[in-house]
């Protein structure tokens, strides 16, 4: 702190803690003129000046001091001295180096790994226009087959990451658009039967991609779970007691089963007679997978679809006592504690843009767990585009 000078009225303190005798040193030292520093000081309390703020304090002076040449001690006022000595503490640690701390590599001991990944809602023969929805997107049969083998492929590299010992590989339904709607009638490029045929074949391939992949020598075991949705329904409207006799996707999951097992594909089918599946993991967790036409409406209001999965899923916990439910039908991503819903590879189309859907990126949800873990290790996005 530098040397005061002699004590006057209008003592100033710095914020570089240096101390004034009196406004005239102040304006002596730093070159500006006295009635300016007086002007701002009886306007705002302080001067600023060049980016240093000077504050008024009576300060006490150690005369006896100063006349023997010995270092000045500056004692504020009772009623600034808290103030005064926060500044005087945050100085000083101002002025203290950072600790820096030496952290140890630490790695989670790695449990059985499973992987949920969701299929659902690529609707491969209907067709979007952009102009149908301000070229938000575009969807037709190759640009189905490209999303599908992009799927696939980021598919394998999220569970070769990942270091997956198992897969649940669960498709949700409404692989095709069928002819539930007389528009679709019009605009679909294929029949729901030339549909069936097309999707088998592309979701087949995809298992076979993933079961002869080389860099996947982890994965040691692949379960299908196959779910109808209400799209390839061929029934005027969705009938509960049996609904799987009356769907293309059911037919279209045999084929898939039977032509694996052909070809010796080492994957174990589940394919219920029911609109759920309830799959138990090796670590005691209940699943449960279903399309989520069980859902009526939801979306349209401030909410969203939260407080109608909500219920959903607390009225299958009085009877199953499910972990997780799992869910596709609204094309919208959604994860919480009780569910995941799954988003679409069709993308945003002129429905969606007349309802005020929201637009998300063509994606499809995965989920890893291990059984070191209670909750899921990680979540994410598996991008179609």
């Amino acid at each position: 702190m530098q040397k005061v000078i002699t004590s006057v009225p209008n003592r100033l303190v710095d914020s570089e803690g240096n101390v004034y005798g009196s406004i005239r040193q102040l304006a002596k030292a730093i070159h500006v003129c006295r009635e300016r520093i007086t002007s701002q000081i009886n306007r705002q309390g302080y001067f600023k000046h060049s980016g240093v703020v000077y504050t008024p304090i009576d300060v006490q002076i150690n005369t006896a001091a100063v006349q023997q040449n010995q270092p000045v001690t500056v004692q504020p006022p009772r009623e600034d001295e808290d103030e005064y000595q926060e500044f005087l503490k945050a100085k000083q640690v101002q002025q203290q180096p950072f600790q820096v701390y030496k952290f140890k590599q630490f790695t989670h001991k790695k449990g059985h790994r499973y992987a949920v990944a969701l299929f659902s809602d690529a609707h491969i023969e209907e067709t979007v226009k952009p102009e149908s929805v301000n070229f938000l997107n575009e969807y037709n049969i190759k640009i189905a087959e490209k999303r599908i083998e992009t799927y696939f492929t980021n598919l394998a590299a999220c569970l070769d990451k990942d270091e997956a010992d198992e897969l649940i590989f669960a498709s949700l339904g409404d692989t095709i658009s069928g002819y539930i709607h007389s528009e679709l009638e019009q605009t679909n490029q294929m029949t729901p039967l030339e549909a069936t045929l097309k999707a088998q074949s592309l979701i087949y391939s995809g298992l076979k991609y993933l079961c002869e992949n080389p860099n996947l020598t982890k994965l040691k075991k692949i379960r299908f779970i196959g779910i109808v949705g209400n799209h390839s329904r061929t029934s005027k409207k969705i009938q509960h007691n049996n609904g799987y006799k009356m769907s293309y996707e059911w037919l279209m999951y045999q084929n898939i089963k039977k032509q694996c097992e052909l070809t010796n594909l080492p994957i174990e089918f589940y394919i219920p007679e029911s609109e759920l599946a309830i799959v138990n993991t090796v670590d005691n967790k209940t699943f449960i997978f279903a399309h989520g036409f069980q859902i009526k409406g939801g979306t349209g209001n401030i909410c969203g679809i939260y407080p109608a999965l909500n219920r959903l899923c607390l009225k299958y916990s009085k009877v199953f006592k499910q972990d997780r439910l799992f869910i596709g039908h609204f094309h919208s991503s959604v994860n919480t504690p009780n569910a995941v819903v799954n988003g679409s590879i069709i993308g945003y189309n002129a429905f969606a843009l007349s309802q005020g859907l929201e637009r998300e990126r063509v994606q499809q949800s995965y989920l890893l767990f291990d059984t070191e873990f209670k909750d899921e290790l990680l979540n994410r996005h598996i991008y179609c585009d």
